[in-house]
């Protein structure tokens, strides 16, 4: 399973937006770092969102903790993926030579 962590602050908004475009099929988790604009409550339908220290690592860090797919993939804010992304990242990482991604 792939695990998308978006670190955010203060993502109001585009954070909706950015969460609808991304594919079913994949955990989704929101790092918050203590946004003060609707960030957490506007992600939490569309993803698990949890409170994390601020700053992008510390919030990185938060959600991978989180997370429970066998694959990372980490996204900021405003990202959209191609359709094609994440079909992508698996053939990549299901090649014998791939040691990480």
């Amino acid at each position: 399973m792939i695990s998308v962590v978006i670190p955010a602050l203060n993502e109001a908004e585009g954070i909706v937006a950015a969460l609808r475009a991304l594919p079913s099929g994949v955990e989704v988790i929101v790092a918050d770092g203590g946004s003060a604009d609707g960030t957490a409550a506007l992600a939490a339908p569309y993803a698990r969102v949890v409170a994390a220290p601020r700053g992008r690592a510390r919030q990185m860090n938060a959600g991978a903790a989180a997370a429970r797919g066998d694959v990372l993939l980490f996204l900021h804010a405003d990202t959209f993926l191609p359709p094609e992304a994440l079909g992508q990242v698996q053939r990549c990482l299901a090649a014998p030579e791939a040691e990480a991604g």
